[in-house]
């Protein structure tokens, strides 16, 4: 069902969503009305957020090469239930706002869900403005069968929406009609307001691509074994500040956990040193487990540093 494309680009969320289609057209499961998609690849989470769209509403077989008229629409950005929301996308008449999403849309959006429709309605959220792609920048467009584009996709931010714009959406959001999904994407779920996130269900869609050597971090963590509180406090603000630059919290976390092993292989004659080793190395198992449920970073993070700093 899914493109296999996006089992190598975003394999939790490809296996989660396979499931819970093949549930949903079995009128098992209902459609998520509200998913926010985090994470540094807003290009494939946009692709992604497509994909879904399409899958539900294929009038054939759900396969990547289908050429029924709901896909052909989707690939070419032209379905008439399928919805880009930006500074530039889904204006109404006198709507000249062109720096934020603005509350005439989330009227526009709440007058659209009064109409009924024959499909799976989808409005996909996220920052944009008019520029132009080079053709390798939309590699994996053309890959998927997709148009080009001639605006951009870059993550929601609060400066994204007018202040008054999250609150009039919310109504929406809270009861919208069967068939109709809202999903957002973002860097970071605390890029967008708390009453929207807490109707959302979220996943962190973050490329496999994403590289990081543990090197790279150890001036950040060079101190270690030796952190007290104050050291915990710092050590934890730069590791926050290299997830938002580039990388998710899992690859960080990952990174500090093979540079333990090896420091457990090199001091595996000091006994008091490896019993401190082995237990941050369950500390930070447990706090991927906690990333991976999507609870805050500055909280999974925090809560390590000075567990380690501790010594338990």
């Amino acid at each position: 069902m899914i493109n296999e494309y996006f089992m190598e680009k975003f394999p939790f969320a490809y296996n989660y969503f396979s499931t819970l289609l093949e549930l949903v057209k079995k009128n098992k499961r209902h459609f998520p009305q509200a998913i926010i998609f985090e994470g540094t690849d807003t290009k494939n989470q946009y692709l992604f957020a497509l994909e879904l769209a399409r899958i539900l509403n294929c009038k054939n077989d759900d396969q990547k090469n289908c050429d029924c008229i709901n896909c052909k629409w989707i690939k070419s950005y032209s379905h008439p239930a399928i919805n880009n929301v930006s500074q530039i996308h889904f204006k109404g008449d006198g709507d000249e706002s062109k720096t934020v999403i603005s509350v005439k849309q989330a009227k526009k959006i709440e007058q659209s869900l009064n109409l009924s429709s024959d499909y799976h309605r989808f409005f996909i959220f996220f920052s944009s403005d008019e520029k132009k792609y080079e053709n390798d920048e939309l590699n994996d467009f053309k890959n998927l069968g997709y148009k080009e584009i001639d605006y951009s996709i870059k993550p929601l931010e609060y400066s994204t929406f007018h202040p008054t714009t999250p609150n009039a959406l919310l109504k929406s959001i809270e009861e919208p009609p069967l068939n109709t999904t809202f999903i957002f994407l973002t860097k970071s779920k605390e890029n967008i307001l708390q009453t929207i996130v807490s109707r959302c269900l979220v996943f962190k869609l973050n490329s496999k691509k994403q590289n990081l050597s543990y090197r790279e971090i150890y001036p950040i963590i060079c101190d270690y074994p030796k952190i007290n509180y104050l050291k915990a406090i710092e050590i934890s603000d730069n590791l926050q500040k290299l997830i938002k630059e580039n990388l998710n919290t899992e690859i960080i976390l990952n990174k500090f956990l093979e540079f333990l092993k090896e420091l457990i292989i090199q001091n595996n004659f000091n006994t008091e040193l490896y019993k401190k080793i082995k237990n941050d190395m369950y500390s930070i198992n447990t706090a991927i487990k906690q990333s991976n449920a999507n609870l805050s970073d500055k909280i999974v993070i925090d809560t390590l540093m000075l567990k380690i700093a501790r010594g338990y």
